[in-house]
């Protein structure tokens, strides 16, 4: 996915890796949480870059029995997250870190935030996180909310498993719609910026800085073309 702006989320993450975002995609009885380019197939690793989220991301499984928060484990291309109960309808996870850097000899310190869900179907959800993406009961009919609300003209873009994109538009009340025509998986990916100060822990910011995905599978349409080779670039 390439969206300039998280470039400025991660500041100590490598070039190569400015335009990464999270998504997440189920897999046996848990989800795997990936870092990287969904539409490319391309997934860092460890040792790599997946060695900067430290604290490992926080994932929290909705729906079934109840609200839960999941087991975390490094593995060599993701984080595996497992204890979501049978019938969960929704899996979110973030992480969110203060991070500095100079601008005209003054130091910037910024929130970035990276998040993603991922939905079993197209059930309607109310947002959770702060910059969210969630189906509004149909399929390819989708809601953007930041701070739980709508989130008007905001850009959005969405992506196959194997490389198809479209951009879209929120409209003016923070909803848009996509033709599926894929079998597969698909990612949206919105991002934010807000230069509101605050603090995340004790620590200070002078604004914050958002990347959201939603993933979800389509079982029915066209046979996709075959997903491309995992790429784990070494760092």
């Amino acid at each position: 996915m390439r969206i300039v702006i998280a470039a400025l989320l991660w500041l100590s993450l490598s070039s190569a890796a400015s335009a990464h975002a999270l998504w997440l995609e189920p897999d046996g009885g848990g989800y795997q949480l990936y870092f990287g380019e969904f539409g490319e197939n391309l997934r860092e690793g460890s040792p790599g870059l997946l060695d900067r989220f430290e604290p490992a991301p926080a994932a929290k499984a909705f729906g079934g029995a109840g609200d839960a928060p999941l087991k975390a484990e490094k593995t060599p291309t993701s984080f595996q997250f497992t204890g979501a109960a049978d019938g969960t309808t929704s899996v979110v996870a973030e992480q969110a870190r203060v991070t500095e850097r100079k601008q005209n000899d003054k130091t910037v310190r910024t929130l970035g935030r990276l998040s993603a869900r991922y939905v079993a179907d197209f059930r309607e959800l109310k947002p959770i996180i702060p910059l969210d993406i969630v189906p509004t009961g149909t399929p390819g009919s989708f809601k953007v909310f930041y701070d739980g609300k709508p989130l008007p003209k905001a850009k959005v873009e969405v992506v196959t498993e194997f490389g198809w994109t479209k951009d879209l538009k929120t409209d003016d009340a923070g909803a848009f719609e996509v033709a599926l025509p894929w079998k597969g998986t698909y990612a949206v990916e919105v991002s934010l910026v807000d230069n509101t100060p605050g603090t995340h822990g004790a620590a200070p910011y002078d604004g914050m800085r958002f990347v959201t995905t939603l993933t979800f599978k389509v079982s029915d349409g066209l046979a996709a073309p075959a997903r491309p080779p995992v790429v784990t670039p070494k760092r």
